[in-house]
């Protein structure tokens, strides 16, 4: 459960309603870098030479027989991985509402608190479509602890007028079977994903397959990216009734170009001092130039202050505008914070 909902999120009655079906997910919200930092997530993972070898060079989401030998005689077992979506309302079209993604995580599947395993003739005989088209999802999903209440599906649990938040609902998408184990020569095919240097693609891709191909040794929700934490959900939705979309997580260059952040990156000190590296803005107005830190009690230390007017500083520099809001007035205020937020925009 997602707690300190402010006062004026509250007060909105429909916020507490959970939205009925049918609704259209907005995947502009994903920037490209993380849609194709998961676009080849599906059938086994991680897609290794081994594999495409093993099937003739096509691969497919149901294993070939090639591959299903290959990994029968390596007595490989897998995890089933849902991809799963937190989202939040934006307004509707055509009287349906739109829902955009405000993080993406994975979740194991699980038995008696358990994460289950499958051998590849059942990963082989499995139709993941036929599962998917049911509309699979968590139900009471705090993307920020991981902790959900019951898994289920959309048109049961969304049947009739119900009290909850849609940012509690957790939209599973696609799922894959992660290998729990590889071979010690194994070769692992990625996508190029464009990075500005060498070093920070190897950085990049480094983090990625850590919590992508990283198997599950208990039952959690695994966050790949998205808001970081509640206090930026809230001005996401706060802008949203505003019609105002910042992109989420936003890594921003000495040369002003920006890229999207994988889910606790810039936590990585080795990333953190990658070169041309700047900063990363928890929300990104990208046509305005303009970006917005949330900043938790710790931003209130002296230190921490003057590393963030550095920061605001080598953003101008880059003809990049900054507005900081403290948490408490996120969570006291809200309101007045998107007053400030607003009043930036509107600046020529």
């Amino acid at each position: 459960m997602i707690e300190n909902r402010p006062a004026s999120l509250l007060a909105d009655a429909p916020y507490g309603i959970l939205p009925k079906l049918p609704f259209a997910l907005d995947w502009s919200a994903i920037p490209e870098l993380i849609r194709v930092a998961t676009l080849d997530l599906g059938g086994v993972q991680p897609i290794t030479k081994a594999m495409a070898e093993a099937a003739g060079g096509a691969l497919h989401d149901k294993p070939s027989d090639g591959e299903v030998e290959l990994f029968r005689k390596r007595g490989t077992n897998f995890q089933m991985i849902s991809i799963v979506l937190s989202c939040v309302a934006a307004g509707e079209v055509d009287g349906v509402l739109q829902v955009r993604p405000f993080a993406m995580s994975l979740i194991p599947a699980s038995k008696r608190e358990q994460v289950t395993t499958q051998t590849i003739d059942l990963v082989a005989k499995l139709d993941v479509s036929a599962w998917l088209a049911t509309g699979p999802m968590y139900a009471g999903y705090d993307p920020f602890s991981g902790a959900w209440s019951l898994y289920g599906n959309l048109p049961g649990y969304l049947d009739g007028e119900r009290k909850g938040y849609l940012d509690e609902i957790g939209i599973v998408i696609d799922q894959f079977f992660l290998a729990t184990e590889l071979a010690e020569n194994d070769e692992i095919m990625t996508m190029d994903l464009k990075m500005p240097s060498e070093q920070m693609k190897a950085r990049y891709e480094k983090h990625r397959r850590k919590l992508f191909f990283t198997p599950f040794k208990q039952v959690e929700a695994r966050r790949v990216w998205g808001a970081e934490t509640p206090i930026e959900l809230f001005v996401i939705q706060a802008l949203a009734k505003e019609k105002l979309f910042p992109a989420c997580q936003m890594l921003i260059m000495d040369d002003g170009a920006t890229f999207p952040s994988l889910y606790h990156l810039w936590n990585d000190v080795e990333f953190r001092h990658s070169e041309g590296l700047v900063t990363e803005a928890d929300l990104f107005f990208a046509d305005e130039r303009i970006a917005v830190f949330c900043d938790g009690g710790h931003h209130a230390r002296a230190k921490q202050k003057a590393k963030d007017t550095v920061i605001t500083e080598k953003l101008a520099a880059l003809g990049i505008r900054t507005v900081r809001i403290p948490g408490d007035e996120i969570r006291e205020d809200l309101p007045n914070a998107i007053c400030r937020v607003k009043e930036v925009l509107a600046q020529k």
